[in-house]
């Protein structure tokens, strides 16, 4: 079999953090016929690599020809993976990579969109989607404990966490360290262009899809080049339209809101996003300001 495409299709790439709206955007993508979207490749590993690799200049991989000959086989490398998927879907023109993962040009020149969502949103549905589905390990030490005793809670009862009985959100330190790694990602992403408009790289707001959602396909769709009128409409069906019926905590679509965090708002955890994720909100464009639950 054939490894190599005589016509691969186009690779571009979408990111973000994890929660903030990745795979309701591949899904978007997904209704247009000539785009196929999907993850999770996390194709940075290879780059790392690469970086390694050619990182320090006594090693001879930091040295040309051999730096540039290993970084354009990592961008091969991660193309024929990609159109590896364009058999799924018969007349697909551009292959993405859904990963929720740091902002990076993986290929240079690849057209990237970008997802940003409130971080405090951010932080509600990360806490819901790995108390379904996460593992303790994945998580600092200190966390484990706690974590593990509200897991076990959650899964007798996913209902039972409300804004009176908050389980994990009302723990301080599984507040401060999710809020905390958010806010350092989104400042990585920033220093790598997270916010700039250019010719490859489009910001998606979570919050603008929810406004006005065609304008913003609309936009995805015209940094790819394709017709915004060939795509199908987004419809609850599909799972790409606005929110979603009901909430499903044993979902992995759970909710699809805006501002659910306040909710769960109580002067402490606005205390303590607030304090770990002040810069990055507001480099945002989104206010830190104290709020109250809303009942």
């Amino acid at each position: 079999m054939p490894i190599f495409k005589p016509n691969p299709p186009t690779p571009f790439f979408l990111c973000g953090f994890g929660k903030s709206g990745t795979n309701w955007v591949a899904n978007l993508l997904n209704l247009h016929p000539a785009i196929l979207c999907d993850g999770e490749w996390h194709f940075q590993h290879f780059l790392h690599a690469w970086e390694e690799f050619a990182k320090y200049p006594w090693q001879l991989g930091s040295r040309q020809p051999a730096r540039h000959i290993a970084r354009e086989h990592v961008e091969r490398l991660i193309r024929e993976c990609l159109s590896t998927m364009a058999d799924r879907k018969p007349g697909v023109r551009l292959v993405g990579d859904r990963s929720p993962r740091p902002l990076q040009e993986l290929i240079r020149g690849a057209k990237t969109i970008y997802v940003y969502r409130d971080g405090r949103d951010v932080l509600v549905s990360y806490t819901f989607h790995h108390l379904r589905a996460g593992k303790a390990h994945h998580f600092p030490e200190h966390l484990r404990e706690s974590f593990t005793r509200h897991k076990h809670a959650f899964q007798q009862d996913p209902d039972a966490m409300s804004p009176d009985n908050p389980g994990l959100l009302a723990d301080e330190a599984w507040v401060r360290e999710t809020a905390r790694f958010w806010a350092w990602r989104v400042l990585d992403d920033i220093k790598h262009g997270a916010g700039t408009e250019t010719d490859t790289l489009l910001n998606i707001r979570y919050e603008d899809l929810h406004q006005d959602l065609t304008s913003q396909c609309t936009r995805m769709y015209a940094l790819l080049g394709v017709d915004p009128h060939k795509a199908t409409p987004p419809t609850l069906k599909t799972g790409t339209a606005t929110g979603f019926s009901q909430e499903n905590r044993k979902s992995l679509y759970r909710k699809g809101a805006v501002g659910d965090w306040q909710r769960f708002a109580s002067p402490e955890f606005v205390q303590w996003s607030n304090e770990e994720a002040c810069e990055a909100l507001e480099q945002l464009g989104y206010t830190s300001q104290q709020s109250v639950r809303q009942e």
